[in-house]
């Protein structure tokens, strides 16, 4: 029995799956998901599967991979992936375990180069996911050579962001995310380069949910931000938050704020008017004038801004440990014109960027801490969402969505059906 049949059969899962609010599709009433969804072990190694391997996922952008021979380790879903540029010039995502003996395989300097070897045995893949040497295993090796693959996986490029996904019947990311496209208008003609988010090493010690929550919350920056976010308020006398409604089917959670004049971004305090990267020319007035807080769920964080666009890539690793990678934890994560970066001084200004998101993360911090402290107590209430928070009742939605396709229809009326829900 595999361990994801073993968390299906706990009796902890069960009673979580029981408790899930009906939704039934209305993503005006979406309501809160019970406390164990963000503490249970069980209920996290359903996510994995539920959520994490049936959807697009984050995990690059393409300008980490620009030449023929290029390639990352990633890891989706507990998986171990590898995300390779080949000769040929496409991009490629496989498995990451070698199919001898299930070492994981992983890019490095010592790796040769374009090709992929276990450091086991020394079996070779070529970045399409060909077997092409194993030592010492005469007659074999020919035969080897036809039939040894390492298994494909899907994969999407949207805007230079570079996807996955382990679902083979899984719909086409591109029309999910319709949404999102005016906020990309203008931005392309700007040469844009990437400056990616420096990995992170540590996680921190709340569950991925909470960090997104927190992300999308129009409410609290008035309360948890004040000096680093008054310059873009959820409310404002002549303006204020603007949401994007959620149809079925949507992979996107949008947001816009005001800001208090045109061409702000993050300076070395926070939110100003004295923007660090300078406003790209070629973007409306309205964007100009407005941030843009934009969430593909389960991973990806995006903020358009004036002068560039933030984006933020989380890997959860456990019900309470999720790494983040971004300028607010650890540094770029920007996607901006490459006349920015070939500023004389483009290393002062980010500098600057990373000491103001960092503030905004400082601020940010205790919240979440004692957001996953409160879902530990017993004294945890069911809650109620305000007009502010919209966009927290559109990803509940998106998630119960996201639980119920994967659980068996007897579960929904009370009892689990005696198959495993991810097999046929």
């Amino acid at each position: 029995m595999t361990r994801v049949n073993n968390i299906w059969e706990s009796a902890e899962l069960r009673a979580i799956l029981d408790a899930l609010p009906s939704h039934a599709g209305n993503e005006a009433a979406a309501p809160m998901l019970p406390r164990f969804c963000y503490t249970s072990p069980e209920f996290f190694e359903f996510e994995r599967e539920a959520v994490f391997a049936r959807s697009w996922v984050c995990v690059a952008r393409t300008d980490q991979l620009a030449e023929p021979g290029d390639c990352l380790s990633v890891s989706m879903a507990g998986e171990p992936l590898i995300i390779a540029r080949t000769q040929s010039g496409n991009l490629r995502a496989m498995g990451g375990v070698c199919q001898h003996r299930g070492h994981v395989l992983s890019c490095g300097a010592e790796q040769p180069n374009g090709l992929l070897r276990c450091p086991l045995h020394h079996w070779t893949y070529d970045l399409e996911g060909r077997l092409i040497g194993a030592p010492r295993m005469g007659d074999m090796l020919a035969g080897l050579r036809d039939t040894v693959r390492l298994p494909p996986v899907r994969i999407e490029l949207w805007h230079g962001f570079i996807f996955v996904n382990l679902d083979s019947e899984a719909p086409p990311l591109a029309p999910s995310l319709a949404k999102v496209e005016p906020c990309w208008k203008g931005y392309e003609e700007a040469d844009l380069v990437t400056v990616p988010p420096v990995t992170a090493t540590t996680p921190v010690p709340w569950n991925w949910k909470i960090q997104l929550e927190n992300f999308t919350d129009a409410y609290h920056p008035e309360f948890v931000h004040r000096g680093t976010h008054d310059f873009a308020p959820s409310v404002h006398s002549e303006d204020g938050v603007a949401f994007s409604p959620m149809a079925e089917g949507d992979n996107a959670i949008v947001r816009s704020v005001p800001m208090l004049r045109p061409d702000g971004g993050m300076m070395r305090d926070g939110w100003g008017a004295e923007a660090m990267f300078p406003p790209i020319e070629s973007l409306a007035p309205t964007q100009r004038s407005r941030l843009y807080f934009v969430m593909v769920p389960p991973n990806l964080q995006l903020m358009f801004a004036p002068g560039a666009v933030s984006y933020t890539l989380l890997i959860p690793t456990a019900a309470d440990a999720t790494f983040a990678s971004s300028d607010r934890v650890t540094g770029g994560g920007w996607i901006l014109p490459r006349s920015t970066v070939a500023l004389p001084d483009f290393a002062e200004r980010a500098a600057a960027v990373r000491e103001g998101a960092g503030k905004i993360w400082a601020q940010d911090v205790p919240v979440n801490n004692a957001m996953q402290a409160g879902k530990r107590s017993r004294f945890m209430p069911e809650g109620c969402y305000g007009p502010l928070e919209t966009t927290l009742v559109q990803f509940n939605a998106w998630l119960l969505r996201a639980y119920r396709r994967e659980m068996p229809v007897a579960c929904s009326q009370g009892a689990l059906a005696s198959r495993h829900p991810f097999t046929a």
